[in-house]
């Protein structure tokens, strides 16, 4: 193994341990903060962080990344040898002036990011400024609020400022760099807000907070009611901000070249070979441009289409801050904290994997359709065609019987797990318990949608099948918008959680459609049933799923909150639940080995092809 190699793998496992330290650290940090404080820092303020950051360096990352600039050494690669000096000279001015042109580009995602940090800065301002007038609004509330944005967006500057220096790396393949920045920060934040939190509980802390902020807020002197828990949010969040900058510029002055600041471009280049005599000068007619022309309009192109991605990534969000109270929305965080940690986990590496091995099986298929043509050849591109298929519905099956665990059993555990990580607080919180165990309905649809679109996209080969599926999630996305608010108002955050699972329904159906259509190609033309009775369980194995739904469902109303409305502890009445639990795990799963060995083998053959 090469140095490098071993120099990114280190670098890999301490990001790994150091987010997984951050993890733990954050566990410490939700058993301080209520439902209400912890949604205003987790949605509206969170949501007003990555919009400032993500419009301001998408663009500029995607469009650099495929400008490789060089150190200037890439005049050699320019022309033969035998090319007169003048001409190498010019070739190399070329090179150099193109690369300091991209440079330049990229540090302008410097005042990009100053810009808009302001206009959030200004949109919070003015909320707050709007809540003023709210008599029955606490006013040290308020002051807490508004001093986390003003936190918030100051922090979403000073990590613009390493922006120049991100794009960098990312040109180089340097993630290792990125990645223990990245671990650190997220480390020091979680310890700052830790700390902050705890110092939260003493008058000294809170009076420096409000004396501060006298004069910003209608809220004078010391109060036993005041709280500060979300300007806690917004001290850590601006200590990640300031560690990750300056770590990345330590680092980028410390390398070979040091940092590529921005320059003036000059109208000519004096040969350094021959003196600066004008007979050995390049003189341009006219000056030439600062910035790379062509990157400018990548940067513009892919931030305007970043637009779109944001607001379907961020959807939960801005429903939440535009129908939901701060108390809904610390309940929907934490449940998505915790509900996602299946889903990045388990499902994230499955998908990604499940794309890659439909990428080269999908590919197998297109090869032979190319060379199609002699009996041999159409056997063998039929057998991997039926390779490709049986894979499919295999690993279909496998994700579905994950998504079916934890919407079957797990959602009757939400409150023993919530206890366990987030303290009695969380724990005999109704809501967030509610809200949990949606999550692990909701798991069942992420297992459907991801597999089946890592298919649509593994063996999509034309532009026109990946522009049908974009359509496709835009009319999803709007579906969404249409009906999230109202489910909101209705049931809150489970309400929410119930309309993501519709879309990931409504997604699920068009990418089964389109395989469908892809395997009626070889005359294999399947109804909708017959698809699904390829990806569900065995129906002996679906029973058991039900009937282990309702033995939890019944141990943890008569045995877990029974014996917990007596008053005892929860650990004892937690192991008794658990029990009941991997009893109906352990019985569905040997029901699964026995009845499902198409299964069994589809795993054993990926794992010997893998290991090929």
């Amino acid at each position: 193994m090469s140095g490098s190699t071993l120099t990114a793998a280190r670098g890999t496992l301490l990001s790994i341990a150091l987010r997984l330290f951050s993890f733990l650290l954050s566990q410490l940090t939700v058993r301080f903060v209520s439902a209400a404080d912890l949604g205003k820092a987790s949605i509206p303020l969170e949501l007003l962080l990555s919009t400032a950051l993500f419009v301001g360096r998408e663009g500029f990352r995607l469009a650099l990344t495929k400008e490789i600039g060089g150190d200037g050494d890439d005049a050699k690669q320019h022309g033969d040898v035998d090319r007169d000096d003048d001409a190498r000279r010019t070739a190399g001015w070329n090179d150099k002036r193109r690369n300091q042109q991209i440079v330049n580009v990229s540090w302008l995602s410097v005042p990009v990011g100053a810009i808009l940090s302001l206009l959030a800065l200004s949109m919070h301002l003015r909320r707050c400024n709007k809540d003023d007038y709210d008599p029955g609004q606490d006013p040290y509330a308020l002051l807490d609020y508004k001093l986390a944005g003003i936190l918030y967006c100051i922090a979403s500057f000073v990590e613009s400022l390493s922006e120049p220096l991100v794009i960098r790396c990312l040109q180089r393949m340097d993630v290792t760099t990125k990645a223990k920045a990245e671990g650190v920060a997220l480390v020091t934040k979680s310890l700052s807000c830790l700390g902050c939190l705890y110092f939260n509980r003493y008058d000294w802390y809170v009076n420096i907070i409000i004396m501060i902020m006298r004069g910003h807020s209608e809220a004078n002197g010391a109060s036993s009611t005041a709280n500060f828990a979300v300007t806690s949010f917004g001290i850590s969040q601006l200590v990640y901000a300031s560690m990750f900058t300056s770590m990345m510029y330590r680092k980028a002055r410390s390398s070979t070249g040091g940092i590529l600041w921005p320059k003036n471009i000059k109208a000519s280049m004096s040969n350094h070979y021959h003196g600066t005599d004008a007979h050995h000068t390049s003189q341009y007619p006219t000056r030439p441009r600062n910035f790379h022309s062509h990157t400018l309009y990548l940067v513009f192109i892919f931030t305007f289409q970043g637009l779109f991605k944001h607001a379907l990534t961020e959807a939960d969000k801005f429903v939440l801050s535009g129908c939901a109270g701060s108390y809904d929305q610390g309940v929907y965080a934490l449940a998505a904290s915790y509900g996602g940690l299946a889903a990045r986990l388990l499902l994230q590496p499955l998908e990604e994997n499940a794309r890659l091995l439909f990428s080269r099986q999908g590919a197998l298929v297109a090869l032979g359709n190319d060379f199609s043509g002699k009996d041999s050849k159409n056997e063998a591109r039929s057998a991997t065609f039926q390779d490709l298929e049986d894979t499919y519905f295999s690993l279909l099956r496998v994700v579905l019987y994950i998504g079916f665990l934890f919407s079957a059993i797990g959602s009757n555990y939400s409150s023993v797990l919530l206890r366990l990580l987030a303290g009695s607080r969380w724990g005999s919180n109704p809501e967030a318990s509610a809200a949990l165990s949606a999550f692990c309905v909701y798991t069942a649809f992420l297992a459907l949608n991801g597999t089946t679109e890592a298919f649509v996209y593994g063996v999509a080969r034309s532009g026109n099948d990946v522009g049908k599926i974009g359509i496709a999630h835009a009319v999803v996305g709007g579906l969404f918008a249409l009906i999230a608010p109202g489910f909101v108002r209705n049931h809150g955050s489970v309400g929410l959680i119930a309309a993501n699972c519709v879309s990931m329904a409504l997604r699920s159906m068009y990418s089964l459609q389109y395989a469908r259509s892809y395997f009626a190609k070889e005359g294999k033309t399947r109804s909708v049933v017959g698809i699904l009775s390829r990806i569900l369980p065995h129906v002996v194995v679906m029973m058991a799923f039900g009937v282990s739904f309702v033995i939890s469902r019944a141990s943890s109303k008569s045995m877990y909150d029974a014996q917990l409305a007596t008053g005892r502890s929860w650990i004892f009445a937690g192991a008794q639940h658990i029990g009941v639990g991997v009893m109906c795990v352990i019985m569905t799963f040997a029901l699964s080995l026995w009845l499902e060995r198409d299964v069994r083998e589809a795993i054993l053959k990926s794992i010997k092809r893998k290991r090929e």
